[in-house]
């Protein structure tokens, strides 16, 4: 094309028509139709960005927190003479609560 192509001076001189005041009504019309979100639905889809290092560091810590509280714990020595284990079948109260303690021997 060249800079005197007999279109390009055409459209030059062209101007758009303006709207119509039909138009401007039915854009008016379908701005107050469209309805703004509730919170609700602005709440749910709500982004949060997080870093990739920030989201790994976090991960990190909530594993090792698991394996140092879920590990498991190694058995109490035995002493000797001392009742690791204690049944409560046959109970009776203490009459008066007077508790007695005796040594137990194995």
């Amino acid at each position: 094309m060249s800079e005197n192509d007999s279109l390009r001076a055409l459209l030059r001189e062209w101007k758009a028509p303006e709207p119509s005041e039909a138009l401007d009504e039915r854009v008016r019309a379908g701005f107050r139709t469209v309805r703004a979100p509730s919170p609700w639905a602005r709440f749910w889809r709500a982004r949060v960005s997080v870093p990739v290092p920030v989201l790994a560091a976090v991960a990190l810590l909530v594993a090792v927190a698991y394996l140092v509280e879920f590990r498991p714990t190694p058995p109490a020595p035995r002493q000797p003479g001392v009742v690791t284990r204690l049944e409560a079948t046959g109970f009776q109260p203490v009459p008066n609560g007077v508790a007695l303690v005796e040594d137990v021997k194995q």
